[in-house]
């Protein structure tokens, strides 16, 4: 059946979302089409805050710890605060369409503009991390 719908449609027209393809991705498959954001966001953080506390002496590397601590701690923070965002939102839905849904265009229209700069940085860490290896 999914076959026979599918050589209905025209040349180019990709099926809609239930109607043959997949649908969704394994867990190894989301890891990697969608942590690279994250992935680069963080790959280059440690060396940074490892490279200032070297440069501001050999007692402020002492606050290796306490600041790696303070990062966890938000990590955490953060992967429960997506896990009520998940369970709000079975469906899916990114930051804009979430806080649309419930905060509103105003804040939606935030939320993308934060991706976006969020995008735009993301990509000028790697550059400049890559200029300077």
């Amino acid at each position: 059946m999914v076959r026979a719908h599918q050589e209905k449609l025209p040349r180019g027209v990709p099926p809609r979302p239930g109607e043959g393809g997949r649908d969704s991705l394994s867990s190894l498959g989301g890891l990697a089409a969608l942590s690279l954001d994250a992935l680069s966001s963080v790959a280059y953080g440690p060396e940074a805050i490892v490279l200032v506390l070297v440069a501001a002496g050999s007692g402020a590397v002492r606050f290796t710890i306490p600041i790696t601590v303070a990062i966890s701690v938000l990590l955490a923070v953060l992967v429960v605060s997506y896990g009520q965002v998940i369970f709000a939102h079975p469906d899916g839905g990114g930051a804009y369409a979430v806080a649309k849904a419930e905060l509103g265009s105003a804040v939606s229209l935030l939320a993308a503009a934060s991706l976006v700069v969020d995008y735009v940085l993301t990509v000028a860490v790697s550059l400049a991390a890559g200029a300077a290896s």
